[in-house]
């Protein structure tokens, strides 16, 4: 059984049904091993998404005014804009195709998961189907999203064991170089630095050798510059977890029990 630290965007990725690396995170989170995160992730995902230090504001795990809120939001805005669309749409342009169309376009849905949205609408939608019958699908679909998310972030709470860094340890160092390398400035806060800084107090006390990211283009890219600096393994989600798992189920399983 291994121990792996998790960044920031592993955790979204579990929380929303929705999200690109739900597959990946789910087989992550299936996994008997140990997941670590350190107080930056935790304030990430709960209290501040923007960029800044945390000036001493208390880490709350039912805070949602972090990238979790941020989601839940951008959720809500973008069904209303998907029904204000399709709303201007005759009653023989209303089919399963338009509405996967219509919300791939307002969600912004990436490529890796347009076939799952294809296939919910396919299955929820009748080819005749009215105008109230996709707001019930968007409504069906958002709450089935938010209600999953809030019993993900409990189970995130428990599963995720949460190190702060120690006191009196000096990573200034460290720190202002790998901000140098990921933003090009050593004297700004730097997110992505402050998560490998956490993980590197937790390698130092023989807790995590691995990150599992999937931020592609800050931390993978420059892997080879980062690595001999934290003395840390960072692997890609997608490349670790890709194929470990053949039950975790391959479609978005809005109607369907998760546990």
């Amino acid at each position: 059984m291994a121990s792996y630290y998790v960044d920031t965007n592993v955790l979204v990725g579990y929380t929303f049904l929705h999200n690109r690396w739900q597959d990946h995170t789910r087989r992550l989170m299936a996994s008997e091993n140990t997941l670590y995160a350190g107080d930056t992730v935790l304030y990430e995902y709960c209290i501040n998404v923007g960029h800044g230090p945390r000036d001493g504001e208390p880490l709350d795990w039912s805070k949602e005014d972090g990238v979790v809120g941020k989601e839940k939001r951008k959720l809500r805005k973008r069904k209303r804009f998907t029904y204000l669309e399709l709303k201007t749409k005759d009653e023989e342009e209303l089919n399963p195709d338009t509405v996967s169309e219509v919300f791939i376009e307002k969600f912004d849905v990436e490529d890796q998961i347009k076939h799952k949205v294809e296939n919910y609408f396919e299955r929820e939608l009748d080819p005749d189907c009215t105008l109230d019958d996709v707001e019930d699908s968007l409504n069906k679909f958002t709450n089935r999203v938010n209600s999953t998310a809030m019993d993900r972030k409990d189970e995130i709470q428990k599963r995720i064991k949460i190190r702060p860094r120690r006191d009196g340890k000096d990573y200034s160092t460290p720190c202002s170089q790998m901000s140098r390398i990921i933003d090009g400035d050593e004297d700004e806060y730097c997110p992505d630095a402050e998560v490998l800084t956490d993980a590197m107090d937790l390698n130092d006390r023989f807790l995590i050798d691995t990150v599992v990211t999937s931020d592609k283009g800050d931390m993978i890219y420059n892997k080879d510059k980062l690595e001999p600096i934290t003395r840390l393994n960072l692997v890609y989600l997608k490349n670790k977890f890709a194929n470990e798992d053949s039950d975790i189920a391959e479609e978005i399983p809005i109607d369907q029990d998760t546990d």
